[in-house]
């Protein structure tokens, strides 16, 4: 069965405060989001690639990404007010059965995880990774401390989160019809009552949030890149 790469790219970063977008911020002279997708295509062998930004970055990406589209189309798609939308815009061109969102700041990923979401979506139809709480959780209010929570049920989703194509769609169609704001696309399943299967990731798969997070890729490069 067909999978598609969809790399949601229409962040701003804010959080990141440098004046270049995150995803194109330059590790080795070349942009955050080149090394992520040239991570998730070693990992896996992809029908599809569709990323969704700004129109005005399609140029950049275009010349910064092609040399490593030597068995794989691209298509872009018009980045949307929330992430969900730029998702929904990217789903319009996928033709695979089933689709891989990955972010275009999680450049290590391990090969593994990346293969055991797709397999695992393959089984059940929607499946992310992601790493069980090790810390304790505190619950707090204007700095003080509410209550402790159970970590026994708590996960820290990561992604790629992959569904088969036709689930996503219509999940993404139902927060939209009932404006449910959803965090990530397995939201968007939950909150229509489809069931998500997780699989463990890799503790090094970060998503790059903030400017001190450079300190990470300093490290982690030359494992992953």
């Amino acid at each position: 069965m067909s999978v598609a790469l969809v790399i949601p790219a229409g962040g701003v970063g804010s959080r990141f405060n440098h004046h270049t977008k995150k995803q194109f911020y330059l590790i080795d002279n070349k942009p955050i989001i080149y090394w992520t997708v040239k991570r998730m295509l070693a990992a896996y062998p992809f029908d599809e690639l569709v990323i969704g930004c700004a129109s005005s970055d399609r140029e950049l990406l275009t010349s910064e990404l092609s040399s490593l589209l030597h068995n794989i189309t691209i298509g872009f798609a018009d980045s949307g007010k929330e992430r969900s939308d730029t998702v929904y815009n990217c789903l319009q061109q996928v033709r695979s059965d089933y689709v891989a969102i990955h972010d275009s700041v999680r450049p290590f990923v391990a090969t593994d995880v990346v293969v055991n979401t797709i397999n695992m979506a393959r089984s059940c139809g929607a499946s992310i990774c992601g790493l069980y709480v090790r810390d304790t959780v505190k619950k707090i209010d204007n700095n003080i401390i509410l209550n402790t929570l159970s970590r026994d049920n708590l996960f820290l989703a990561h992604t790629p989160q992959v569904f088969k194509t036709s689930v996503l769609m219509k999940a993404l169609d139902f927060v939209s019809a009932n404006k449910i704001i959803i965090t990530d696309d397995a939201f968007a399943c939950e909150s229509m009552g489809i069931d998500v299967q997780v699989v463990l990731s890799n503790y090094e798969n970060i998503k790059i949030t903030y400017l001190q997070d450079l300190d990470t890729i300093s490290i982690l490069k030359d494992r992953f890149f």
